[in-house]
């Protein structure tokens, strides 16, 4: 039988496999159960497995294999295509030609704490030193792949657990200055370019909700726009749209920088269209090239970094356009939730983490505007009248009284047959 009752009343499910070179059925131990409902069930999973040509004998298994069929479950489950092609760059790079033939009956912690020592020392492009951040996330790649390896029963435990990951020390959000963004706006006025990197400081927008706005997204009349989408841009699915990062839906009110930019790139949009006829496909997209097409967040990337590096900026990162909305709203006394909000972060606490450099000064100008306030009230009660002098009657606290304590008077009855004492 492929379910029976151990002799210590536990379940146990087999499942045969392939016959091997010598002509005998392989057949492979799922293991123990509390119930006759969870066997089964684990029977069934395996059965079905094993008919898709998947090999599920941890004797067999590899860890490469193990990765691949861990990836293979991310994508089913809807994972996003660019976080799947990371997932692969990791695997190509830095796993499998180091782990990937290991059988994982085999695995030790030793060989994943020396895979991680290598990778620190000589595992990167030409034999170069990893950073330790690039070799946490292969790590951290590793560590999921096992945890779900143990609850699919390919691996007795999670190597992992045993090795400590590098330590990557946190690294502060970068923003530009002032001064920076002056100059690049400046260099973009009236290109391409300048209503997309525009909008980038003014509304905090990441680069695929930029690349994904459409024009029905955007209201001129009530100055508000709204951020329901993102472009993707990966090496196996191409340019796609899909939700937002969070998977929410949020509305953002448009400054009269904002306003302006969206109102101009509008006007260049109509001369495109002219100028291209028949020639021109409009995708309703706000930022678009000459054709209709929509910009390509690579494409994005590849501007704003141009332009940084003409004016000389400290950065050439798109993103840190983001970080410097951010790093605006906070220290110009916007809360964090609302920041969070207008970000379009998953909660508050993402918002803290990233930008916990940021709330000292916050904090600090936040107490000064409490004392500040709390001296004002302290003169008003030192300037107030105390007294009757002015014609003024102030209400003064009413002192505690202290209570009388209430007398007792008892008669006393003697007992009878008794004279009471008399007193002298």
């Amino acid at each position: 039988m492929s379910v029976y009752r151990r002799r210590s009343g536990r379940w146990a499910a087999i499942v045969d496999l392939d016959r091997n070179a010598a002509g005998n059925r392989r057949r492979c131990n799922l293991g123990t159960y509390g119930t006759r409902k969870e066997a089964e069930r684990a029977e069934r999973e395996a059965l079905a497995t094993r008919d898709r040509g998947i090999d599920i004998d941890p004797e067999r298994v590899t860890v490469g294999q193990l990765i691949g069929r861990y990836i293979q479950e991310r994508r089913a489950l809807g994972r996003g295509a660019k976080t799947l092609q990371e997932y692969e760059g990791y695997v190509d790079r830095y796993i499998t030609p180091h782990l990937g033939s290991i059988p994982l009956a085999k695995l030790r912690p030793a060989h994943v704490a020396d895979w991680l020592a290598m990778l620190l020392e000589r595992g990167g492009h030409e034999g170069q030193a990893l950073s330790p951040n690039t070799a946490r996330h292969a790590f951290a790649l590793m560590n999921a792949t096992l945890r779900w390896g143990v609850r699919m029963q390919l691996v007795q435990r999670n190597m992992c657990e045993a090795v400590t990951p590098p330590s990557v020390p946190r690294s502060e959000a970068k923003a530009l200055s002032a001064d920076e963004v002056s100059r690049l706006l400046a260099l973009v006025k009236g290109t391409r370019w300048d209503a997309f990197i525009t909008l980038a400081f003014a509304l905090g927008m990441r680069r695929g909700e930029l690349c994904a706005l459409s024009w029905r997204d955007v209201d001129l009349h009530e100055a508000t726009v709204r951020v329901h989408c993102s472009l993707s841009q990966t090496k196996s699915d191409g340019v796609r749209l899909k939700a937002t990062k969070t998977n929410n839906v949020r509305s953002l009110p448009l400054s009269s920088l904002a306003l302006r930019a969206l109102r101009a790139q509008s006007a260049a949009q109509a001369q495109d269209k002219l100028k291209a006829a028949n020639a021109y496909i409009d995708e309703d997209a706000v930022f678009a090239g000459k054709l209709g097409h929509r910009i390509t967040p690579m494409a994005a990337t590849n501007a704003f970094a141009r332009f940084a590096r003409t004016a000389e900026l400290s950065s050439t990162r798109l993103h840190d356009a983001r970080h410097t909305a951010a790093t605006a709203l906070l220290t110009g006394g916007v809360d964090v939730r609302t920041t969070a909000g207008v970000l379009g972060h998953a909660n508050a606490t993402i918002t803290l983490s990233t930008y916990a450099h940021l709330l000292p000064d916050a904090q600090r100008d936040a107490i000064d505007r409490l004392g500040e306030h709390v001296a004002r009230i302290a003169e008003t009660r030192q300037s107030t009248p105390t007294s009757t002098e002015h014609g003024y009657r102030m209400a003064t606290a009413t002192p505690p009284t202290t209570k009388k304590p209430r007398e007792y008077r008892v008669s006393v009855v003697a007992p009878t047959g008794v004279e009471p004492v008399s007193q002298p």
